[in-house]
């Protein structure tokens, strides 16, 4: 196995795990059937006695973040069960040449070999294809202006997917008025329009991947673990800007900003993988941070109380089934099962599978 490969794994493993520790919370995620415990809708108090600040949302019984990265060891072990074949730089070329250069093909493989030169003639092939739109417009080794670009044309072609239009207003932060920024952000679609393009790019590295002689089963697990999730990084900008401007600006626009912020964070708490859910809570969290006691509550009739509930209950629940994972070492066959519900189902689902295969049923 590639040792670059395994240190880009590893350190990505790590930040799920430190991202444990982060609070937030996620409506949707405690109303899924199966997830945690519904929680009861508390009535929204005219007044409240104290605002939460960032402080007070940890809880004294959080656990500490890791202090080591899973080795890499561990790793190469998990890929040698899995029977994962990586495909070298002639391999790749050969497929795409044989295969009439596809264009999903090219992106596949410059996450592959993290070649950004491919992922850019991808777009050369097909220049509106929303899911190479989105994939380059959310990474940091492009041009701020052809970022931009991009993304405004992801908007053009999916106006109704309200990720394009968080995208270019984290790209375009420091460039637009405030003012004209969270107009845009209040517009923004109903968030069950909220599409990542994440499933597209496991799906694409699946293919390319079992076309170039890996095995089903390998190749999933491979698209699940590797999938490129750089669109978090401006997310997450987006999300720290809009708290600073909640901060220090006129109560109407922190208004906007807080909730904007609370959306933003909702959308990405109900996608099936565990980094985007953990994200999501952290920005719910952020929407929270200085509440003045008067102001409107960023989620509707989600109070502060019920906020740190659901940040324990989620993250807990989060962190149990993430404990699944270390039999996925024990057997070819759970490795297979997991990897191929986690392509298809999503993450979450496919913990909740994986967990119900090692814990006994209740009687």
């Amino acid at each position: 196995m590639n040792k670059a490969l395994l240190t880009h794994l590893g350190s990505a493993i790590a930040g799920a795990l430190i991202l444990l520790c982060i609070p937030g919370v996620s409506k949707r995620l405690f109303h899924d059937k199966g997830a945690t415990p519904d929680l009861p809708t508390p009535p929204h108090k005219s007044a409240r006695s104290s605002a939460l600040s960032p402080d007070s949302l940890q809880s004294s019984a959080s656990p500490k973040a890791p202090e080591e990265q899973p080795g890499k060891d561990n790793l190469e072990e998990l890929f040698d069960i899995a029977d994962i074949r990586i495909p070298s730089r002639p391999e790749l070329e050969s497929y795409l040449v044989a295969n009439n250069h596809p264009a999903e093909g090219y992106l596949a493989a410059g996450m592959i070999l993290q070649d950004s030169g491919l992922m850019r003639e991808a777009l050369t092939r097909d220049p509106s294809n929303p899911h190479i739109l989105f994939a380059l417009a959310s990474r940091d080794d492009f041009p701020s202006a052809d970022r931009i670009e991009w993304a405004r044309q992801l908007q053009e072609e999916q106006p109704r997917n309200s990720l394009a239009s968080y995208l270019l207003a984290s790209l375009t932060w420091n460039d637009n008025p405030r003012t004209s920024t969270l107009q845009s952000l209040a517009q923004v679609a109903d968030p069950q329009e909220f599409h990542s393009f994440t499933s597209e790019s496991m799906v694409a590295l699946n293919d390319l991947l079992r076309a170039t002689g890996c095995n089903p089963g390998g190749a999933a697990l491979y698209a699940t673990m590797a999938v490129d999730m750089a669109h978090l990084s401006p997310l997450l900008a987006l999300s720290r800007n809009l708290q600073e401007h909640a901060m220090q600006a006129a109560p109407g626009e922190a208004i906007q900003a807080r909730q904007s912020n609370a959306a933003l964070g909702s959308s990405l708490a109900g996608e099936g993988d565990l980094i985007s859910r953990l994200v999501g809570l952290s920005i719910q969290r952020n929407a929270y941070a200085e509440l003045p006691p008067e102001a409107p509550l960023p989620l509707a009739g989600v109070e502060p109380e019920a906020l740190q509930l659901s940040i324990e209950q989620s993250r807990n629940h989060i962190r149990e089934l993430s404990k699944a994972t270390e039999t996925l070492r024990t057997s070819p066959e759970l490795v297979e099962g997991y990897a191929t519900r986690a392509l298809v189902l999503g993450e979450i689902e496919a913990l909740r599978w994986l967990d119900s295969r090692i814990t006994p049923p209740s009687e």
